[in-house]
């Protein structure tokens, strides 16, 4: 009898200690490639897709209405064709999946932010369909790739959640401009609109102080083209540069600047309403063009590089200059996800 007492207050002893195991054990944080990799706190909203937008029906541009000439667009050129993208017709979807000869892209969005980007949809191995996901950071949109399982944070252009947590996905240049300026120089350009896709289918220089928090303006992310993954810590830190609608006057203008080590053109004017961005890869000798949009610019080896970055006369004639991060989005936005700003002196 002592024999078994004894055995019993073990064998209860050693299943409490069990399950206080079990307990800690479960308590236990468990981290995995599924973790937001930001403060799941900072995310809002809920993981509600919008209305799938791939293939969309593209309209000539000479015969689209019901735009305003004030309303913004973003213009893509990509192996000889250029697309336009009015935000009007985007608020529905926020992403749209196009693609281009065999370059498969999407158009991405925010309303909140008034953020574009353009993001290439061939990511290592995978080819994406991104739609907005229904959550936000900071109230921008978060874009899904539901064969991947991954969510990408827009400003950051890196994923934050999933096998590809903290990589950075590639994207293509595009320009945002007025439906004015589109028709009245692309007439032939192919055009997203609202019967695009079946929703039933699922003067002075601008500085710091100038800068306002619901200004829209340019900003480019400085980060080297070879980097493909960073922390958290590390992209909050990387210095973006911002540019304002106040840093071009009404004739077009030339700023350069050093983003990522890399020599950079900022062509712009205040009104025909664009800011573009392109890397100098030759570092040859730049100077912006009057009144002959959409040629903007002309370098010492006497090419013409039009808006989108194309040489359309010169030694150069057909290439197209590569371009760095670069999109608006408010300034608000802006301040949100990063810290480091240049401004232009």
């Amino acid at each position: 009898k002592t024999i078994l007492l004894v055995f019993l207050v073990y064998f209860a002893v050693s299943c409490g200690d069990s399950e206080e195991m079990s307990q800690n054990i479960n308590n236990t944080p468990q981290i995995d490639n599924f973790d937001w990799t930001i403060p799941s706190g900072l995310i809002n909203g809920s993981d509600n897709p919008f209305p799938l937008a791939k293939d969309p029906i593209l309209f000539k541009a000479s015969e689209v209405e019901f735009l305003s000439d004030e309303s913004l667009a973003a213009v893509v050129y990509l192996e000889g064709e250029i697309r336009v993208y009015p935000y009007l017709y985007l608020n529905a979807f926020e992403s749209v999946n196009d693609q281009v000869n065999g370059i498969s892209y999407a158009l991405t969005y925010c309303p909140q932010t008034q953020s574009a980007l353009l993001i290439n949809n061939k990511f290592k191995t995978d080819n994406f369909i991104l739609r907005a996901s229904g959550y936000l950071l900071y109230d921008n949109v978060i874009l899904k790739d539901e064969s991947s399982d991954t969510y990408w944070s827009q400003m950051l252009v890196q994923c934050i959640k999933g096998q590809h947590a903290g990589e950075f996905n590639g994207t293509y240049n595009f320009v945002e401009m007025t439906w004015k300026t589109v028709k009245n120089n692309f007439p032939d350009a192919r055009v997203f609109t609202i019967s695009s896709v079946s929703q039933s289918s699922t003067n002075e220089q601008a500085n710091k102080a100038d800068v306002k928090v619901g200004d829209l303006v340019y900003g480019v992310i400085g980060r080297s083209a070879s980097q493909q993954f960073a922390t958290s810590e590390e992209v909050k830190n990387t210095k973006i540069f911002i540019y304002h609608y106040d840093d071009f006057g009404e004739n077009t203008t030339l700023l350069l600047d050093n983003i990522g080590n890399k020599q950079t053109l900022i062509i712009g004017n205040r009104d025909d309403n664009y800011i573009t961005s392109y890397i100098n890869d030759k570092n040859a000798v730049f100077e912006a063009v009057q009144n002959e949009f959409p040629i903007v610019m002309r370098d010492s080896e006497d090419n013409y590089w039009n808006v989108f970055g194309v040489a359309v006369k010169g030694p150069r004639t057909g290439e197209q200059l590569a371009s760095p991060v670069g999109f608006f989005a408010l300034f608000w936005a802006w301040e949100e996800f990063y810290d480091d700003f240049n401004f232009v002196n």
